[in-house]
Protein backbone atom coordinates (compact mmCIF):
# COMPACT_ATOMS: atom_id res chain seq x y z
CA UNK A 1 0.00 0.00 0.00
CA UNK A 2 1.60 3.36 -0.97
CA UNK A 3 0.72 6.64 1.60
CA UNK A 4 1.14 10.47 1.74
CA UNK A 5 1.52 11.58 5.01
CA UNK A 6 -0.06 15.15 4.56
CA UNK A 7 0.25 18.40 6.03
CA UNK A 8 -2.20 21.03 5.87
CA UNK A 9 -1.11 24.62 6.07
CA UNK A 10 1.74 25.30 3.85
CA UNK A 11 1.10 22.42 1.45
CA UNK A 12 -2.83 22.29 0.60
CA UNK A 13 -3.61 25.62 3.11
CA UNK A 14 -1.93 28.76 1.81
CA UNK A 15 -1.77 32.21 2.37
CA UNK A 16 -4.70 33.46 0.20
CA UNK A 17 -5.80 37.11 -0.98
CA UNK A 18 -9.54 37.99 0.84
CA UNK A 19 -11.68 38.64 -2.71
CA UNK A 20 -11.68 42.41 -1.64
CA UNK A 21 -7.75 42.23 -1.69
CA UNK A 22 -8.29 43.36 1.62
CA UNK A 23 -5.72 41.00 3.39
CA UNK A 24 -4.13 37.87 3.15
CA UNK A 25 -5.31 34.87 4.92
CA UNK A 26 -5.26 31.00 5.96
CA UNK A 27 -8.44 29.05 6.00
CA UNK A 28 -8.76 27.02 9.31
CA UNK A 29 -10.45 23.68 10.57
CA UNK A 30 -13.25 25.69 11.77
CA UNK A 31 -13.85 26.95 8.34
CA UNK A 32 -14.60 23.48 7.79
CA UNK A 33 -12.06 23.02 4.51
CA UNK A 34 -8.73 23.69 3.29
CA UNK A 35 -7.90 26.93 1.52
CA UNK A 36 -5.82 25.98 -1.77
CA UNK A 37 -8.51 24.28 -4.33
CA UNK A 38 -5.27 24.37 -6.77
CA UNK A 39 -3.18 22.68 -4.50
CA UNK A 40 -5.34 19.85 -3.74
CA UNK A 41 -5.99 19.34 -7.02
CA UNK A 42 -1.89 18.59 -7.33
CA UNK A 43 -2.17 15.92 -4.44
CA UNK A 44 -5.04 14.26 -5.96
CA UNK A 45 -3.05 13.85 -9.45
CA UNK A 46 -0.37 12.38 -7.72
CA UNK A 47 -2.76 10.23 -5.00
CA UNK A 48 -4.58 8.87 -8.41
CA UNK A 49 -1.94 8.43 -10.90
CA UNK A 50 0.17 6.44 -8.94
CA UNK A 51 -2.23 4.85 -6.31
CA UNK A 52 -1.55 6.77 -2.75
CA UNK A 53 -3.96 6.86 -0.19
CA UNK A 54 -3.81 9.62 2.63
CA UNK A 55 -2.73 9.85 6.34
CA UNK A 56 -2.83 13.01 7.91
CA UNK A 57 0.09 14.34 9.76
CA UNK A 58 -1.30 18.28 10.27
CA UNK A 59 -2.04 19.44 13.87
CA UNK A 60 -5.40 19.60 11.94
CA UNK A 61 -5.48 15.98 12.70
CA UNK A 62 -6.12 16.84 16.25
CA UNK A 63 -9.63 18.54 15.51
CA UNK A 64 -12.89 15.91 14.20
CA UNK A 65 -13.59 17.34 10.87
CA UNK A 66 -9.60 16.69 9.30
CA UNK A 67 -11.10 14.66 6.67
CA UNK A 68 -13.65 17.15 6.09
CA UNK A 69 -11.78 19.78 5.71
CA UNK A 70 -9.43 17.83 2.80
CA UNK A 71 -12.52 16.81 1.40
CA UNK A 72 -13.93 20.11 1.17
CA UNK A 73 -11.12 21.40 0.04
CA UNK A 74 -11.51 19.36 -3.66
CA UNK A 75 -9.63 16.56 -3.00
CA UNK A 76 -11.17 14.24 -5.76
CA UNK A 77 -13.54 11.32 -5.24
CA UNK A 78 -11.87 7.98 -5.23
CA UNK A 79 -8.59 9.09 -2.92
CA UNK A 80 -8.83 7.35 0.71
CA UNK A 81 -8.02 9.12 3.89
CA UNK A 82 -7.18 6.45 5.83
CA UNK A 83 -6.38 8.24 9.30
CA UNK A 84 -3.88 10.37 11.52
CA UNK A 85 -0.82 10.15 12.61
CA UNK A 86 -0.72 9.77 16.70
CA UNK A 87 0.29 12.60 18.63
CA UNK A 88 3.22 12.21 20.32
CA UNK A 89 3.86 14.75 23.13
CA UNK A 90 7.38 16.20 22.66
CA UNK A 91 8.58 14.23 19.56
CA UNK A 92 8.84 15.63 16.35
CA UNK A 93 6.18 14.81 13.47
CA UNK A 94 8.49 12.22 12.15
CA UNK A 95 8.91 10.03 15.26
CA UNK A 96 4.75 10.30 15.16
CA UNK A 97 5.09 9.22 11.14
CA UNK A 98 7.26 6.47 12.57
CA UNK A 99 5.16 5.15 15.22
CA UNK A 100 2.12 4.91 12.00
CA UNK A 101 4.19 3.24 10.14
CA UNK A 102 5.04 0.58 12.51
CA UNK A 103 1.59 0.17 13.60
CA UNK A 104 0.36 -0.19 9.76
CA UNK A 105 3.28 -2.96 8.29
CA UNK A 106 1.01 -3.29 5.08
CA UNK A 107 2.51 0.07 3.82
CA UNK A 108 5.03 -0.61 1.61
CA UNK A 109 5.89 2.70 0.08
CA UNK A 110 5.62 6.38 1.64
CA UNK A 111 6.40 9.72 1.19
CA UNK A 112 5.59 12.70 2.87
CA UNK A 113 4.15 16.21 2.22
CA UNK A 114 5.37 18.82 4.26
CA UNK A 115 6.54 22.53 4.64
CA UNK A 116 8.60 21.72 7.81
CA UNK A 117 11.66 19.11 7.76
CA UNK A 118 11.28 17.53 11.24
CA UNK A 119 11.26 14.02 9.82
CA UNK A 120 14.81 12.67 11.28
CA UNK A 121 15.49 9.74 9.61
CA UNK A 122 12.34 9.73 7.18
CA UNK A 123 13.94 13.48 5.55
CA UNK A 124 14.80 11.22 2.17
CA UNK A 125 10.69 11.04 2.20
CA UNK A 126 10.03 14.16 1.64
CA UNK A 127 8.64 16.32 -0.51
CA UNK A 128 9.13 19.68 1.06
CA UNK A 129 6.87 23.06 0.10
CA UNK A 130 7.53 26.07 0.52
CA UNK A 131 4.98 27.21 2.35
CA UNK A 132 3.56 30.43 0.90
CA UNK A 133 2.80 28.37 -2.34
CA UNK A 134 2.06 25.35 -1.27
CA UNK A 135 2.40 21.85 -3.36
CA UNK A 136 2.05 22.52 -7.20
CA UNK A 137 3.84 21.28 -10.54
CA UNK A 138 7.13 21.04 -9.00
CA UNK A 139 6.60 19.11 -6.21
CA UNK A 140 4.29 16.97 -8.20
CA UNK A 141 7.47 16.13 -10.22
CA UNK A 142 9.61 15.80 -7.19
CA UNK A 143 7.20 12.93 -5.47
CA UNK A 144 6.99 11.37 -8.96
CA UNK A 145 10.72 11.22 -8.88
CA UNK A 146 10.77 9.93 -5.32
CA UNK A 147 7.87 7.17 -5.88
CA UNK A 148 9.81 5.88 -8.63
CA UNK A 149 12.96 5.62 -7.03
CA UNK A 150 11.39 3.81 -3.91
CA UNK A 151 9.51 1.74 -6.07
CA UNK A 152 12.46 0.38 -7.98
CA UNK A 153 14.31 0.19 -4.88
CA UNK A 154 11.30 -2.15 -3.44
CA UNK A 155 11.29 -3.85 -6.73
CA UNK A 156 14.66 -5.25 -6.62
CA UNK A 157 14.77 -5.66 -2.86
CA UNK A 158 17.40 -2.99 -1.98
Amino acid sequence: MNVVFLDYDGVVNTPMWNADGTRCSFGFPQDNKVNNFQCVQWVSEFCQKFNYSIVVSSTWRLDDNYKECLINGGLRNGIKILGRTPCLNGENRGAEIQKYLSDHPEITNFLIFDDDTDMGDLIDRLVECNPNIGFGLTELCKAQRLHEKFENERMCGS
